[in-house]
Order: structure tokens, then C-alpha cells, then sequence
């Protein structure tokens, strides 16, 4: 699964979230648009375990309204 880039903005703030899962590790990257953010690493028991893994995470936070980039 490709790095995956998402962004969510409204009146009071303006943050982004990414993932980028290679084999069975996830990266999660998150915080205020135009900062560093912070990194989240995981590791999970297969590749196939993090893909699900990672679009549970996807769906989650698409219903929380950020958009795609």
C-alpha cells in the first residue's frame, strides 16, 4: 500500500494525517499543517494484518471528514 496523504480543515484548525504501510509495518504520521507532526511506528504479525490494519484506520478517520490529497 502506497503513502497515503489526508487533510482536514475547517474554521478553528487545519491538520494533516498519513500512513504508509510497508510488509507488516505501519507508519503513521499526524499533527498541524505546516508542522513536522509526530510518528507513530507499529508492527504487526503479517503484511496482510497491516493492510487491514491500516484501512480500518483509513475509514475511521475519512468519517471523521478528512479529505484525500
Amino acid at each position: 500500500m502506497a503513502k497515503q496523504y489526508y487533510e482536514f480543515k475547517d474554521a478553528s484548525t487545519s491538520k494533516f494525517w498519513e500512513i504508509d504501510v510497508t510488509g507488516s509495518k505501519i507508519t503513521i504520521r499526524y499533527g498541524k499543517t505546516g508542522t513536522p507532526g509526530q510518528t507513530i511506528l507499529k508492527s504487526l504479525k503479517s503484511p496482510a494484518e497491516a493492510k487491514e490494519q491500516a484501512e480500518k484506520v483509513i475509514k475511521e478517520k475519512t468519517k471523521k471528514g478528512y479529505k484525500k490529497n
